[in-house]
């Protein structure tokens, strides 16, 4: 069980990378705009919320399909797009 929960994390490792990526690249252009304007910069909560969905879609796939590690390992870009929805 542990080779496929090991294998399951590799193989979305590409997928959280993106959806982490988008999320740090809406931000990141979100507060330039905001500092262009002098605005005050408020988070795109619409698109990482989206981003955020997807890999949450993914854990719960996970847990039903009793893969427990891989499950978990999900928890770190939710945590990483939900810390991205706080303005700093």
């Amino acid at each position: 069980m542990r080779a496929k929960n090991t294998i399951t994390v590799l193989a979305l490792l590409p997928v959280d990378l993106l959806a982490v990526a988008y999320g740090w690249w809406v931000a990141g252009w979100s507060g330039w705009a905001a500092n262009w304007n002098e605005e005050p910069y408020e988070p795109p909560m619409t698109e990482l919320g989206t981003a955020c969905a997807v890999v949450a879609a993914i854990g719960v796939a996970l847990l039903l399909a009793r893969l427990w590690g891989a499950a978990v390992f999900q928890v770190i870009p939710v945590l990483a797009l939900i810390a991205l929805m706080y303005p700093s």
